[in-house]
């Protein structure tokens, strides 16, 4: 039940059957030398595929839209491969999106975010706000608990889906995953093999940074200072990730959250 391929008329069966939809959310930017620009997309698309499953479950119908490419890239922007797009472009679109879900007849859409960039947050908060007050939809965007309070927000507000943190360790790595190391490694490596190069992860060693330095990452425009193949973490250990027990736990996790607050 992807939008994408399927016909206008199967999108209208959707909509006669309340179908909530699932929005896949992303950008694309550069991922190191051995996984694909369009990493972040891939990963929103294989996390909503799994959440329509575990929805199914509850009785409950869902569709997928069509995945959003053009996201904020504050923490790699400068480098080759990480598109730039504006804030007020990537918000038109965003509530344009959003507008047209409502138009077709859904009423309740939730984002699946897999791009962290604080930017990307605060891009994703103001236009489902804004499209939940002007257009009557009823947009959430699913938001990881821990970092609410960092944007002000506390779970209550109606655009907001919060999901709870993962509490199970896959990953035996001393390296954090912060930008295309293992755990992204081994999501691509699993499910679009086509699209990594286990070989080049291999061959990568592991590049650990400062806490106090992960700043300068986040603020963007230095990656290529801090990682001049533009990842951090351990790529080779992709092999000891648990991928299957990680999309499994996110995917729990998300469902609970969206179960929640249908019901709130």
């Amino acid at each position: 039940m992807n939008m994408m391929n399927l016909k206008w008329t199967d999108v209208k069966d959707a909509v006669q059957k309340d179908s909530i939809v699932l929005f896949p959310i992303g950008v694309i930017e550069e991922h190191g030398p051995h996984l694909c620009l369009g990493t972040d997309i891939y990963t929103a698309e294989i996390l909503c595929s799994n959440i329509q499953k575990e929805l199914h479950k509850h009785g409950i119908n869902s569709i997928i839209a069509p995945p959003f490419y053009w996201g904020i890239c504050q923490s790699t922007k400068g480098f080759i491969g990480s598109f730039t797009i504006k804030m007020d472009t990537a918000k038109s679109l965003i509530m344009d999106i959003l507008a047209s879900l409502y138009e077709f007849g859904f009423r309740e859409v939730y984002g699946i975010n897999a791009h962290g960039d604080i930017e990307q947050n605060i891009l994703l908060m103001n236009s489902f706000k804004e499209a939940a007050e002007t257009t009557g939809i009823a947009a959430r965007c699913c938001f990881r608990s821990e970092v609410m309070h960092f944007y002000g927000l506390t779970g209550e507000e109606q655009y907001i889906c919060p999901v709870l943190p993962q509490q199970i360790e896959v990953s035996n790595s001393d390296a954090r995953d912060i930008h295309a190391g293992d755990i992204e490694t081994a999501i691509i490596n699993r499910y679009y093999p086509a699209f990594a190069d286990p070989a080049a992860a291999e061959n990568l060693p592991s590049l650990v940074i400062e806490p106090e330095r992960e700043m300068e990452w986040v603020l963007g425009g230095k990656t290529e200072k801090l990682s001049a193949m533009g990842y951090m973490g351990n790529p080779a250990n992709y092999q000891n990730v648990k991928i299957e027990e990680h999309i499994n736990d996110i995917t729990v996790r998300y469902t609970e959250a969206i179960l929640k607050k249908r019901s709130a």
